[in-house]
C-alpha cells in the first residue's frame, strides 16, 4: 500500500481533490489521521479506496439506525482483476464490524481470465479490450478471511449469490466494475432477488460512470437506464446532493456512488408508521 503513496497519478488527485478544498478542513483531516477514531478518518477520506469506505460506513450505519433485523452484511464486488478492491473491502469491514457488532462476509467475481470480447458498440470497445485486468497471482487460496471469489461468466455465477443470502442477512453494498455494457447487464441479476435481501437502499459504486465520454447509450450508464426501464419496485438513481454533504467536494468518487432504492421492501410500507408519534417541528415565533 505505501508503494501507491509514490505513484504520480495519486499525488494528482491530492492536487485535484484535496489542496482545493478549504484549509482548515485539510488541517483537521491531518488532525483525525493521527488521533481520530476510524469513522472520522472514513468521513474526511483518510481510508484508502475512499467510495468503498464511504460505501461500507454507510451500510454498516443504515443497518443500526434503521434497526434492521440483520446481523450480516454481504458485500459483492463484481470485477476483482488482480484482487486489490477485496483486500480493501475486507479490512474497511473487518473494522467497521467490531464498531457496530455486525458480522460480515466478502464476495467477489470475476472471470478469471481478465476482459472477455466485446460484444457490440455499447461495450464502449474502443476503451477497453480483451485481456484487460488479469487476476495475476490472485487465487481462492490467498484470499483474506470472510471473503471468497466465485470465477466464471457472471451471468452463470451471480445466481450464487442467493446461497449465501441466509436468514438475518442482507447484501448491503455492491461495487460494479465490470466496464462493459454487457458485463453489467449480468451484475445487475443481482438486485432482483426477493426484497428483504437488501437494505430499503442498498449502497452501489459504479466505477465505470465517471470519464467525460461515457454516456447513456453505451457502457454502464445504459445497462442502468434500462434496467430501470424494466423494473417497476427496483430503481437505481444517484445519491442525490452528496457532494454538499461531504467535507471534500472535489472527490472524483462522488458522482459513482448511487442507491438500489428497494420500492418493495416492508420499511417502505406505509403501516410501518401507524400508531407511531408525530414529529413537531416549533415556530420560535409563536
Amino acid at each position: 500500500m505505501l508503494k501507491k503513496f509514490f505513484l504520480l497519478r495519486i499525488w494528482r488527485r491530492i492536487y485535484l481533490e484535496r489542496l482545493g478544498e478549504p484549509l482548515i478542513y485539510n488541517l483537521i483531516s491531518l488532525f483525525y489521521l493521527f488521533f481520530g477514531n476510524f469513522e472520522k478518518k472514513i468521513d474526511y477520506d483518510l481510508v484508502p479506496r475512499q467510495p468503498y469506505a464511504f460505501g461500507l460506513k454507510e451500510a454498516f450505519r443504515r443497518v443500526s439506525l434503521q434497526k434492521l433485523n440483520v446481523k450480516k452484511i454481504l458485500i459483492l464486488e463484481f470485477g476483482v482483476a488482480s484482487g486489490t478492491g477485496l483486500f480493501n473491502l475486507q479490512s474497511i469491514a473487518d473494522r467497521l464490524s467490531k464498531i457496530y457488532n455486525l458480522d460480515y462476509e466478502v464476495i467477489g467475481f470475476d472471470t478469471g481470465k481478465g476482459m472477455p470480447k466485446a460484444l457490440d458498440y455499447r461495450d464502449h470497445p474502443e476503451k477497453y479490450k480483451v485481456g484487460d485486468f488479469p487476476p495475476l497471482k490472485l487465487s481462492e487460496k490467498n484470499l483474506p478471511k470472510k471473503t471468497k471469489i466465485f470465477y466464471g461468466d457472471i451471468k452463470n455465477t451471480v445466481h450464487l449469490i442467493k446461497n449465501e443470502l441466509i436468514e438475518n442477512s442482507v447484501v448491503g453494498f455492491i461495487s460494479i466494475d465490470v466496464d462493459y455494457y454487457s458485463s453489467t447487464i449480468s451484475c445487475l441479476e443481482s438486485l432482483k432477488f426477493e426484497s428483504f435481501s437488501y437494505l430499503p437502499s442498498t449502497i452501489i459504486y459504479f466505477d465505470d460512470v465517471n470519464n467525460p465520454d461515457h454516456n447513456e447509450f453505451c457502457g454502464q450508464l445504459l445497462a442502468i437506464r434500462e434496467f430501470n426501464k424494466a423494473n417497476q419496485f427496483r430503481k437505481i438513481s444517484k445519491m442525490t446532493q452528496l457532494r454538499n454533504w461531504r467535507y471534500f467536494k472535489n472527490a472524483l468518487w462522488l458522482d459513482q456512488m448511487y442507491f438500489l432504492h428497494v420500492l418493495d421492501h416492508k420499511n417502505r410500507d406505509p403501516k410501518n408508521t401507524e400508531g407511531s408519534n408525530p414529529r413537531i417541528i416549533g415556530n420560535p415565533y409563536l
